[in-house]
This record gives structure tokens, sequence and C-alpha cells, in this order.
């Protein structure tokens, strides 16, 4: 499973739709989780060239939200 480093504010907006994923905090103030090796393809797949994983979940949550009506 990669490490992966996500931002505050990423990790706030998965934690205000799910359990956040257990990671630890950094000196810099991300987070560094483990994501399973689908999960880490998926973001892949979908992640626009440039885009840090942290932008790229934050714009599937507010897609997906947006998708849902905001629930």
């Amino acid at each position: 499973m990669p490490d992966t480093e996500i931002t505050e504010e990423c990790r706030a907006l998965i934690a205000s739709i799910v359990e956040p994923p257990p990671g630890q905090r950094l000196p810099n103030g991300n987070w560094r989780i483990e994501l399973d090796a689908a999960t880490w393809q998926w973001l892949q797949r979908l992640r626009r060239h440039g885009e840090t994983i942290s932008d790229c979940i934050i714009r599937i949550v507010i897609i997906t939200l947006h998708r849902r009506g905001l629930q």
C-alpha cells in the first residue's frame, strides 16, 4: 500500500462526509495516509496533469456531492 501525503484541507473534507483514514500528521501540517492499491490506481486514472492527489480527491468529492444534491 502506498503512503500518500494529503493536505489538512483534503483530510477535513473527507472527514466531513466519512470517517477519515488513519494517518500521521506531519510537521508541515499535511497528513500521511495509506491507500490500498486499487484506490491508488483509481486516483491515478482520475488525476489531471499537474494535479496533486489532494486536489484530485477534493475535486472528486465536490463533483460527487454536487451530483448527489449536496446531501
